[in-house]
């Protein structure tokens, strides 16, 4: 009984350290994701950081995997691809990118950490950019058949969508409300982005089918 509460009792401590980085992410910045703090902000020990992850990086990147889009929808999205039919590819990925928009719209700490990201080179945030790559590409892998007889390299198209989802958001967030005449904080400039991306997926698809 003793051995089950002291297993229950360390991953209540982990989720309290893992639940910090994002408060202090949501308060301070990455700048403020030091030990000391950290360990202030979840109430423990700071040996307890090393004891349970090894170093803070390690517990700054068990936050991002479960804080992540493209890594926490990491298995659904395979799910997904998995169980998609060749006529509904379109619609998957203006989904999936619709769902990146909203998800990454409404948390300010991964606004925060991809802002720590872009800003710094770190082999932290480098290893986290190349798992998050890692897990988009069963996403990318099933717009290959579409358009291997096109002209257009879809890959380069959700690189734009993608950079340009992050982009807009982080603007709006740190320089105000306004991009290209649209205002983010409101639900009418919400819903035009969404309505774009739909449209740029769905002119990509249907140039493609013209080419074939």
């Amino acid at each position: 009984m003793a051995f089950d509460l002291n297993i229950k009792n360390k991953e209540q401590t982990k989720q309290r350290l893992i639940r910090a980085v994002g408060e202090v992410l949501k308060a301070d910045g990455y700048s403020g994701l030091g030990v000391n703090r950290i360990a202030k902000q979840a109430g423990v020990n700071k040996k307890l950081i090393y004891r349970y992850f090894g170093s803070v990086d390690y517990l700054i990147e068990a936050y991002v995997v479960e804080n992540d889009y493209w890594l926490t929808f990491s298995k659904k999205l395979q799910e997904m691809v998995a169980e998609e039919q060749p006529e509904s590819t379109q619609a998957l990925i203006a989904e999936i990118l619709k769902n990146q928009f909203k998800y990454f719209l409404n948390e300010r700490e991964m606004q925060r950490l991809i802002l720590w990201e872009i800003s710094t080179n770190s082999p932290l945030m480098k290893s986290i950019h190349n798992a998050r790559e890692s897990s988009g590409q069963s996403m990318l892998a099933i717009t290959d058949e579409h358009f291997s007889n096109s002209k257009i390299n879809f890959r380069a198209i959700a690189a734009l969508l993608v950079g340009g989802i992050y982009y807009t958001i982080l603007h709006t967030r740190f320089n105000g409300g306004m991009f290209c005449d649209l205002d983010l904080s409101t639900e009418l400039g919400q819903r035009e982005i969404l309505t774009a991306i739909e449209q740029i997926v769905g002119w990509a698809f249907d140039y493609a089918k013209t080419e074939q």
